[in-house]
């Protein structure tokens, strides 16, 4: 209870008229005579035709008039009041009683005129509350609903209700019979009966959490010593040298070396195989050069043969013969001339440590070269003196 509402209920108790002086310390402690005073002012001033009595000298005389008091304002006035609230007589029960007192002060509040709109329809003006219209009509039917239900159910709870309100009345008089005393024995013992089993229930679910969290705090444990363990392991593996471990570096130096090896030879090679590429190409390019320059000569030698049948000049026939042989010599003399440029250029790009490996063999390949032109010269000559021979045979 705020003093809030200590407040508004002394004001609203005071504008209603109410004869005594209410202030907000007398509720501070229970005082029942207070409040049932107040709350008879009250019906009466919401009812002066009810029939409620005022005496509140004995428990049961109390406890009545709070019923009646009760089923007064919640039948007639529809108002939610709790009966125990207002039996503790305290701050609480104040609370209660504003409920009462509020609806009294709005309804003494409100001015003719606003009763006289009520009853008053005029559609204009209740089309801007449709919306409130319709959720008010809803909520209407949903306890309209709930009431069929509750009614609908009356026959089965009439029974009940009528033992329970026999037995309280019983206690609230103070009646001391056996069957009732037994009773309500039955009811403590079944209600302690039921505590004990839920603190049975709990008492085995905590010791089953203690259980297990003793079986996780081992497993825990048994994983830590575990964990420590590997990691000794680990660092040990890590800290000691395998006795293979010199070895393998070793071999690894020397595998090393020899890939270095590999690919200088392989590079060597690659290159060897170009220059022979280039150097074959070269020859058939020459050969070609021969053959044309062999089918030249067949060809003057053809028309010298034809001259000399039809009777022609011979001198003209050896000056074309001598200038094909020193075209041929001038052309083979470029030729190695040229090859042997592009053998230095090419030899001059390479390794010096790479030609002295492979010097011997250079040699011996520069020997064979050598003596593969010197052959190709031979021949050469040969055939020119042969072209010679058959130009004088032709001659003769």
């Amino acid at each position: 209870m705020s003093y809030r509402e200590l407040r508004n209920f002394c004001e609203q108790m005071r504008a209603l008229g109410y004869h005594r002086i209410i202030s907000m310390e007398n509720f501070r402690r229970p005082n029942f005579e207070l409040v049932a005073d107040i709350l008879y002012w009250l019906a009466l001033k919401y009812d002066p035709n009810t029939d409620i009595s005022d005496n509140i000298d004995e428990e049961r005389n109390r406890v009545e008039f709070i019923k009646q008091i009760t089923t007064l304002f919640v039948s007639k006035a529809r108002l939610k009041i709790n009966p125990k609230r207002l039996y503790m007589a305290d701050v609480y029960a104040v609370q209660e009683i504003l409920k009462i007192s509020t609806f009294l002060y709005k309804a003494q509040v409100s001015s003719p005129a606003e009763e006289d709109e009520v009853h008053d329809f005029s559609l204009p003006s209740k089309l801007s509350n449709i919306k409130s219209h319709k959720l008010l009509a809803q909520e209407i039917t949903d306890l309209a609903t709930r009431l069929y239900d509750q009614l609908g159910k009356e026959d089965e709870v009439r029974i009940a209700r009528e033992k329970a309100l026999q037995f309280l009345s019983n206690v609230s008089r103070g009646g001391n019979s056996q069957s009732e005393q037994s009773y309500i024995q039955k009811c403590i013992q079944t209600i302690l009966k039921q505590q004990e089993q839920s603190i049975q229930d709990m008492s085995k679910y905590v010791s089953g959490l203690e259980r297990e969290q003793k079986q996780i705090e081992e497993k825990i444990k048994r994983k830590t010593k575990e964990l420590e363990q590997a990691e000794k392991r680990l660092k040990g593996m890590t800290s000691v040298k395998p006795a293979y471990q010199e070895e393998y570096d070793r071999q690894e130096y020397e595998l090393e070396k020899l890939y270095q090896v590999y690919v200088e030879k392989f590079r060597n090679l690659v290159y060897l195989e170009h220059v022979l590429d280039a150097q074959n190409k070269q020859a058939e390019i020459e050969q070609k050069k021969k053959n044309q320059i062999l089918q030249g000569v067949r060809g003057v030698i053809q028309d010298a043969e034809m001259n000399e049948l039809r009777g022609g000049d011979d001198d003209g026939n050896d000056d074309q013969l001598e200038q094909l042989g020193g075209d041929s010599r001038l052309q083979s003399s470029n030729q190695e001339k040229r090859n042997n440029d592009f053998m230095r250029q090419q030899h001059g790009g390479f390794n010096k440590q790479q030609m002295d490996e492979d010097g011997e063999g250079d040699e011996i390949d520069d020997l064979s070269g050598g003596g593969d032109e010197e052959d190709e010269e031979e021949e050469e000559e040969d055939g020119i003196e042969n072209l010679d021979d058959d130009g004088e045979d032709a001659d003769f």
